[in-house]
């Protein structure tokens, strides 16, 4: 090791080293204190840094690292979950990145954009196509026309890092050491590594989206279709598998990448521990129609894969490995999908929540993955799902069973509550849906008679007339528009449009079925009607989608407080075009803005008491 490899390899150490603050200070005044005895004497701080660093090296190398239990990859659990950043249609994102919950989203001729649960902004203008986040979140490495920019996220300021040589020789991929000091990068079909402190570049190896493995000791990248393992002081090489796209979680417990079977020459995503003892299949492809790429027409009588997969990158935490899922059929498009990794299988329970979930987030696809078996078309329309209760569970003839209502709406004033009963059989991908088996259906709706009750034997129940609902001096009593139907406390919540000459204004009413009582609860605003409305399980909130200052939006309903909050003011960053709600989740709301260039999911959680 030549004098400025030791210069980087100690920096990198100093970087690692952990403070205690407190000892710290405690020396400071010590010294302070004793600094004016005489005879006393105390190191130079030079000589104090390499003895500590010493002592440091010393653990490191003959003592070794504290061990830590770490879970092997084939013992670990991996649920397809639901991203808020996952769109209703066409993915146009590449390269993406997290950090404690805030993802760094590149979109290629607009630029990089920063996200979470409250907000969407532009950090960058640009044709921007990959990015990764330094361990210590306060930089960004982004490619951007093909050239390495670092941008410092407390600044919001950007310089560039490396230039690409020719329009030929674009730089890709990116990837942080562990301490920060350097960075791996692709060009021209070779790996090469960028010093932050020297801006020096070193050559590696021939290959492409590189990592590095046991701190900057290893690095790991792909090449002809095979995943190599390069010792960085010797050279040495390792052929480790097949594939492509190799990850390395942030804790360096695994390494995720995808793999061809080659016998169904079908993708998959996999991961393994970081030594490669052990490995475990994380998604499920399946065969599909093929489509004919130059034509866009199906090819009748054969099949191919359902999709591909690019560009795995985990989460900051590791607990999350997020990917983009490719579809080859008439047109060739993307959606982004995560990946919970965990020690413990979801429970039945889970299971068929994730599958309602998956339907009201309206993702066909996702649903389908909870099935040991195809169900066919499961999303309605209209009505669709907007939401669920978990009844029951138990076991049913030896085998575990689920009752759920779900909950179906759209924008006429129409609710309908299906009851099913899921039976399970768990397998080595944990629990799946083997069947499914109604129970019941009913539904409220507006008929000429008023608001009624359909059971699934179409026998209907007047629940009442619209003449019976309260009036307002001054005003008359228009059309009913949205219905809520709580089963559990056999509730009706509704809205209803006042009129007074040419002005309008919105009503939220609460009907009490055993009681027959009306309760007029707020009025939402100057406006003729709403199209969509869903309740909390614990009917403290009520979201209502309506017309606002010209736009589509959501009000939301606390009934504790009495009050209303309209979500568009809720949104920071980039203003959206019109807002939907999607469903109620323990007291918080999930909903989504139609942004200029996405649509991105929110949530928000009010604070009654």
């Amino acid at each position: 090791m030549n004098d400025k490899q030791w210069e980087e390899y100690m920096e990198e150490v100093k970087s690692k080293l952990p403070v205690n603050q407190q000892l710290k200070d405690e020396l400071r005044q010590s010294l302070i204190k004793q600094r004016g005895r005489r005879g006393f004497r105390y190191w130079k701080p030079v000589s104090l840094v390499s003895a500590l660093l010493a002592v440091v090296i010393f653990s490191m190398v003959w003592l070794g690292s504290p061990s830590v239990q770490k879970i092997e990859a084939s013992s670990l659990h991996f649920n397809q979950s639901f991203s808020l950043l996952e769109q209703l249609g066409e993915e146009i994102s590449s390269g993406i990145a997290e950090y404690k919950g805030v993802i760094y989203v590149p979109m290629q001729e607009k630029g990089l954009y920063k996200y979470d649960h409250k907000s969407y902004s532009k950090l960058i203008d640009g044709n921007i196509t990959f990015t990764r986040v330094s361990p210590d979140g306060t930089k960004l490495v982004y490619v951007q026309d093909g050239s390495l920019y670092l941008f410092y996220i407390k600044n919001n300021s950007s310089e560039l890092l490396l230039e690409k040589a020719s329009a030929d020789e674009p730089l890709s991929a990116p990837a942080w050491s562990e301490a920060g000091t350097h960075i791996l990068f692709a060009r021209a079909g070779e790996v090469a590594e960028i010093s932050l402190k020297a801006k020096t570049v070193n050559p590696i190896a021939e290959g492409a989206y590189p990592a590095y493995l046991d701190g900057r000791k290893k690095v790991i990248f792909e090449r002809d279709g095979q995943i190599i393992e390069r010792v960085l002081s010797s050279g040495n090489e390792q052929v480790r598998t097949s594939g492509k796209y190799p990850a390395v979680s942030p804790d360096g417990s695994y390494i995720a990448f995808i793999q061809t079977d080659e016998a169904a020459q079908m993708e998959d995503v996999w991961i393994a521990d970081s030594d490669w003892q052990t490995r475990k299949q994380v998604s499920r492809n399946q065969m599909s129609d093929a489509w004919d790429r130059k034509t866009g027409e199906m090819i009748e009588g054969k099949q191919q894969p359902k999709y591909t997969f690019e560009e795995p990158v985990w989460s900051s935490d590791s607990d999350r490995l997020m990917l983009y899922k490719v579809f080859h059929t008439n047109v060739v498009w993307k959606k982004l999908t995560q990946f919970s990794v965990s020690e413990k299988p979801a429970s039945p329970e889970e299971v068929v929540a994730g599958s309602i979930e998956a339907l009201i987030y309206r993702d066909e696809d996702f649903a389908h993955s909870f099935f040991s078996y195809d169900p066919g078309y499961l999303k309605g329309t209209s009505p669709r799902q907007v939401g669920y209760r978990i009844l029951r569970s138990g076991m049913e003839n030896g085998k575990r069973y689920v009752d759920a209502e779900t909950y179906l709406s759209y924008q006429d004033p129409y609710y309908q509550i299906d009851t099913t009963r899921y039976l399970l059989s768990e397998t080595d991908r944990g629990y799946l849906i083997d069947e499914m088996v109604e129970i019941s259906s009913q539904a409220v709706q507006l008929s000429a008679e008023g608001v009624e009750l359909i059971t699934d034997d179409g026998a209907g129940e007047k629940l009442f007339a619209l003449p019976s609902i309260p009036s307002e001096e001054g005003w008359n009593n228009g059309e009913v528009h949205s219905l809520v139907y709580m089963t559990e406390t056999r509730t009706l919540y509704f809205t209803m449009d006042r009129k007074q000459g040419d002005r309008y204004k919105l009503m939220l009413f609460k009907y009490e079925r055993d009681s027959g009582k009306f309760e007029e609860l707020i009025e939402l605003g100057a406006e003729q009607h709403s199209s969509l409305m869903i309740a909390d399980p614990g009917q403290t909130y009520i979201a209502v989608e309506m017309e606002v200052n010209g736009r589509n939006d959501v009000v939301v309903y606390d009934a504790e407080k009495r009050s209303l909050t309209t979500m568009s003011e809720h949104v920071l960053g980039e203003q959206p075009l019109e807002l939907h709600t999607r469903f109620w989740k323990e007291g918080e709301l999930t909903y989504y803005a139609a942004m200029d260039n996405r649509d991105v999911f929110f949530r928000y959680k009010p604070m009654s008491k």
